[in-house]
């Protein structure tokens, strides 16, 4: 097992083109959602996933309270525009 920070960089840069056909699943919630992982950097890894909007609110009909879609919506439905700073 690597423990460097330049041993996993390198070899994550090695390898970034078969590495970003590669899923990473992640336990959110009661539920597991797959990633893909969407590219290979110097610095970070970054990892992606389409989330439709008919998904998000089926599955909180479904009584999904504390998955994914939950969390989405929740950040949109809260967000709140800044004001401008030069006001």
């Amino acid at each position: 097992m690597m423990d460097s920070v330049d041993d996993l960089k390198n070899k994550a840069m090695a390898n970034k083109f078969g590495l970003r056909k590669k899923f990473v699943n992640i336990p959110i919630g009661q539920d597991e959602y797959q990633f893909r992982i969407s590219g290979i950097g110097s610095k970070a890894v970054k990892i992606e996933k389409y989330i439709k909007y008919d998904e998000i609110i089926e599955a909180i009909s479904q009584g999904n309270d504390d998955g994914l879609e939950y969390m989405i919506k929740m950040i949109i439905e809260e967000y709140e525009p800044e004001e401008d700073k030069n006001d």
